[in-house]
């Protein structure tokens, strides 16, 4: 008999590994849960009649981003290179000889991340993006912008590697996210009625368009703050050694923590500024003080964490403030505040606060702890090289899409919404007891009844376990009747007009 591992003991190497990647493994589980904490949170924070949209568009993205990152992104990513920028293996999860490359735990886990960048980006352009310009950006970012970043800071090959710390990703992977997410805005546009001009004075506010679901934006901020635990903790790939197992417990109090402060410390200022317990400021203080954690959760102390997670809350108000105010862009779920804005501070944190007794050199240690300095340097170049890559690479899609005429839905489509235009009919039953679904023209009786035109609502009867429909009554209804299709001026919308600082709940 052959002496394989699979038929004698493992030694203490071989089962030190395996019990490191069934860890691993299992973090890329519970990591993937992220994805219904990324749906929940944005379909509570947009409007009913994009509900439908919001949960395809999350759904498909796992899709799309998995065989995309199977095909050329796990290549780009950890490939071998000898330019220290991409990589040029392993497609396809080939190795050289054409056989199946049996990394397939890494896999896994790196393809979360990957589709954790893609995801970022729908919230920023949610409520006015076409169906097939979001199948084309989360194909590019999660098989090609992510997996390059990726090459550069966690590949021994990557020019940023054993240079810039990121741990589990403040700049690769949420500021990454962040800066794509401000350049789909940018060129996508704002949705009708973001912005109004004051004929008056000629200055521009902000328009509050409120979610339609508190409590699913709420119970989507929790899965991911569960979330976020066995994605920083499985980044370390190891916890079988005493010193591994408390690495990653204390980037598990760090994770929390950073969430707590930043939680806190956001709902504090909104009670301060606006005189009410909003919970809008406290998702995204506490989702914002994670993303900050992620770069330096390895290198943090605790009381470190809740320093992190104030400025990672910090960032993500400025840079809302900054869009609102000045550059008018519409990020409906402050996706791009709350990942670049709290991934920034994140990343330049590690400069001041990385604790020499958990780095490998003096000049990697925080200012605070004895550094030179060498160490900030290093995370301001990452910060601005991820920026750079990000924002032009995703931009130059999002103009081309919107130069192709594929980006944005018309305006008709808009007010409708994306529900009915897109995706055949609304995602909920209205209050009064019916369903309003779209009539459909090639139907026999679409001639006789007023074609596309033609609405149709059904009256639903719950009985026990089933819902018994009655026979559709037809009615032609006035535009203004349909939800979400206001048939008056922006001015005249039912929207409260707000300061630039009003949050709305964020997206990671």
């Amino acid at each position: 008999m052959v002496d394989t591992p699979s038929s004698r003991p493992l030694d203490n190497e071989e089962l030190t590994n395996v019990i490191n990647l069934g860890f691993v493994l299992i973090c890329g589980f519970l990591c993937f849960l992220l994805q219904a904490g990324f749906g929940l949170l944005e379909v509570g924070s947009v409007r009913r009649k994009n509900a439908k949209n919001i949960m395809l568009k999350n759904t498909m993205d796992a899709a799309v981003s998995a065989l995309a990152y199977w095909a050329v992104g796990f290549a780009f990513a950890y490939g071998t290179s000898n330019n220290g920028f991409i990589g040029n293996s392993r497609y396809f999860l080939m190795d050289e000889d054409g056989e199946d490359f049996e990394d397939y735990v890494n896999w896994f886990f790196q393809w979360v991340f990957a589709g954790t960048t893609a995801t970022i980006v729908s919230g920023a352009v949610a409520e006015r993006c076409r169906f097939r310009a979001y199948m084309i950006y989360s194909a590019f970012l999660s098989g090609f912008v992510y997996p390059v970043v990726c090459h550069w800071i966690w590949d021994p090959s990557g020019f940023l590697y054993g240079k810039v710390m990121d741990f589990s990703g403040s700049g690769a992977v949420h500021l990454v996210g962040g800066a794509a997410a401000m350049a789909g805005a940018w060129i996508l546009g704002p949705r009708i009625g973001r912005f109004v001009q004051n004929e008056q004075t000629g200055e521009w506010q902000a328009v509050e368009i409120p979610g339609h679901n508190a409590v699913l934006a709420a119970l989507g901020t929790l899965v991911l703050w569960f979330g976020f635990f066995p994605f920083n903790a499985g980044a370390g790939y190891a916890v079988a050694s005493n010193v591994d197992i408390v690495t990653t417990g204390r980037a598990v109090v760090v994770t929390n923590l950073a969430a707590a402060s930043g939680g806190c410390a956001l709902l504090f200022y909104g009670v301060l500024r606006n005189g009410v317990w909003d919970p809008a400021f406290a998702m995204n203080g506490l989702l914002g003080g994670m993303v900050a954690s992620c770069s330096g959760v390895n290198v943090f102390d605790t009381w470190s964490a809740i320093i992190v997670g104030i400025l990672g809350a910090l960032g993500f108000y400025v840079q809302v403030w900054v869009f609102e105010t000045k550059l008018r862009i519409d990020d409906p779920l402050n996706a791009s505040p709350l990942h670049m804005g709290s991934g920034i501070m994140g990343m330049l944190a590690v400069g001041f606060l990385a604790n020499d007794k958990y780095v490998a050199s003096a000049d990697e240690a925080g200012l605070f702890f004895g550094g030179n300095g060498k160490q900030l340097g290093y995370q301001v170049y990452g910060t601005i090289v991820y920026f750079a890559w990000a924002f032009g690479t995703s931009a130059l899609l999002f103009y081309g899409l919107k130069l192709k005429g594929w980006l944005r839905v018309s305006e008709e489509a808009e007010l409708m919404g994306m529900d009915q235009h897109e995706h055949a009919g609304f995602a909920y039953i209205d209050d009064d007891g019916t369903a309003i679904v779209v009539k459909n023209p090639f139907s026999p009786s679409s001639s006789q009844t007023g074609g596309d035109d033609m609405l149709v609502k059904v009256s639903v009867k719950e009985v026990g376990d089933t819902a018994q429909t009655k026979k559709p009554t037809e009615e032609r209804l006035h535009s203004d009747e349909v939800e979400g299709n206001p048939a008056n001026p922006p001015n005249q919308l039912r929207q409260r007009r707000v300061s630039a600082t009003t949050l709305e709940p964020g997206h990671i």
